[in-house]
């Protein structure tokens, strides 16, 4: 067998199939993102529904009765409240983040 020849059909072989691939178009192996932008979506929904409104709502009731029991530590309180904040203004303040790095 020659050498030279299995060498260079190999090499014809490699190039052929690697201009075949840069000139398939890129949309056949493209993937559609629905099942998993559905299934975030509801996910932030549970975390910034009315299950979460719920837990806010107790955790500042909580608070109260500390505060009205002499029992409040500042700490505690300080963290929750950031923790709800948090919670509820997640959307906003991503979307701000975004806007000022230039996102669309």
């Amino acid at each position: 067998m020659d050498y030279k020849k299995a060498g260079k059909f190999a090499l014809q072989f490699v190039a052929a199939a690697a201009i075949g691939m840069a000139l398939a178009p890129a949309s056949a192996y493209a993937q559609s993102a629905a099942p998993v932008e559905g299934v975030l979506e509801w996910f932030v929904g549970v975390l910034q529904g009315s299950i979460a409104r719920s837990f806010g709502i107790i955790a500042v009731c909580f608070l109260g009765f500390l505060a009205m029991t002499g029992r409040l530590v500042w700490m505690m309180a300080l963290s929750i409240i950031i923790g709800i904040a948090l919670v509820f203004g997640a959307a906003a303040l991503v979307d701000s983040i975004r806007s000022t790095a230039g996102g669309a």
